[in-house]
């Protein structure tokens, strides 16, 4: 075989493992996603989960640019994309009222409501939320929910106050990504010198039926499942200081309530099978057990830990790293079989960029392979455990 052909084979081999020890032989491999490998540090993709993919966008203080920078959107007060980034909504203040645009993620606009409300300067609740179909909520007045559908029509409006005379913290939504199951909820009640908390289902679009309530504590978030018959709220006692993971049915049952004692949790995921929750701390991630509320496993880092979650091949995956700004460097994969007790790990020199608008995630992709999302250069991470 001549040269010419033995060098091609090696780079070949080089670009799609690339080799990141002097030996070659390690247990967790990294490379850029092929659609994000030549993204710049300020650019997203917006349609991930669609066959149609390779459109971007880049998002900064209010500027908006779509593609190869021909459609832009600036000047707006507030921004909100959809989970799946097929859509993307902006909020405009003009004079006393407040106006919204709703675009697809190729940047042609679906919607413009010229008055979507009156506009408080001393309003902080000002907020919509996007959806995967188009559809999007917006909130204003500290608890008031105003639905619109895809084709951009008002369907309905609630007001989540508690009516606490000691005051409330601003209402908050969460929601299934097209919008089948949808709840507002009160993070943080005060009365009689206790913080408290509630859950509301907003459905059917009358003033909601409370699911679950708290008399002391307060939530800090809430996601529902994909198939809207679960939902995990991660709640904290505000005398105390420990926090907790709550799945509860679409009924409001209360199918585990996981104490996390003296770790100070700072985000909870459920499974995509809805059987684990995994509870990320600075330096620690635990996963357990809906069904038993048992522990079945935990891990401590010396680096801070940036995501972690239970992966259907039956690992929990944790990646640790520095945040610099918007970069995230110094990444280490941990891949953990909790039930084996047994580890893999290793560091890549690479690095992303993150954004507020992008949560950071770990997608399962396949047996053994997992893909960082939630920043410009996305990360694809192999493992052998």
């Amino acid at each position: 075989m001549n040269k010419a052909i033995i060098l091609s084979i090696f780079t070949l081999n080089i670009f799609i493992f690339p080799a990141l020890s002097p030996s070659g032989a390690q247990d967790v491999r990294f490379w850029y996603s092929p659609e994000t490998e030549e993204f710049a540090a300020d650019q997203f993709r917006t349609d991930l989960l669609r066959e149609d993919s390779g459109t971007s966008m880049r998002i900064r203080d209010g500027e908006l640019i779509f593609g190869d920078g021909t459609a832009m959107v600036s000047g707006f007060h507030h921004a909100s994309i959809s989970e799946d980034r097929s859509f993307v909504g902006v909020l405009f203040v003009r004079g006393d009222q407040v106006a919204a645009e709703i675009y697809r993620s190729d940047g042609s606009l679906l919607h413009r409501i010229s008055r979507i409300a009156g506009y408080d300067p001393g309003d902080p609740s000002i907020h919509l939320y996007m959806l995967n179909n188009g559809s999007f909520v917006y909130r204003d007045n500290i608890a008031s929910f105003t639905y619109f559908d895809e084709r951009g029509k008002e369907v309905f409006r609630i007001f989540n106050s508690a009516g606490s005379p000691e005051g409330e913290a601003v209402s908050e939504f969460a929601s299934t990504p097209f919008g089948h199951r949808m709840v507002a909820f009160n993070p943080r009640i005060f009365h009689t010198g206790q913080v408290g908390s509630r859950i509301r289902d907003i459905r059917s679009g009358d003033d909601g039926r409370t699911l679950t309530q708290s008399p002391d504590r307060s939530i800090r978030s809430v996601r529902m499942h994909p198939s809207g018959r679960l939902m995990l709220a991660h709640l904290q006692d505000e005398s105390s200081d420990r926090h907790y993971a709550m799945v509860l049915s679409a009924r409001g049952d209360i199918l585990a309530d996981i104490d996390y004692e003296d770790n100070e949790i700072e985000e909870v995921v459920l499974s995509p099978c809805a059987r684990y929750v995994t509870g990320r701390a600075s330096g620690r991630a635990m996963v357990h057990e809906v069904a038993s509320g048992e522990r079945l496993g935990s891990a401590s880092f010396r680096e801070r830990v940036q995501v972690a979650s239970w992966m259907p091949d039956g690992k929990l995956a944790v990646l640790t790293g520095t945040r610099n700004s918007n970069r995230l460097e110094n990444i280490r994969m941990h891949v953990i079989d909790v039930r084996q007790r047994r580890v893999v790990r290793e560091e890549t020199g690479l690095t992303v960029h993150t954004s507020p608008h992008f949560p950071l995630s770990l997608q399962y992709e396949s047996d053994a392979t997992y893909r960082l999302q939630g920043t410009s250069r996305e990360l694809i991470i192999r493992h052998s455990l």
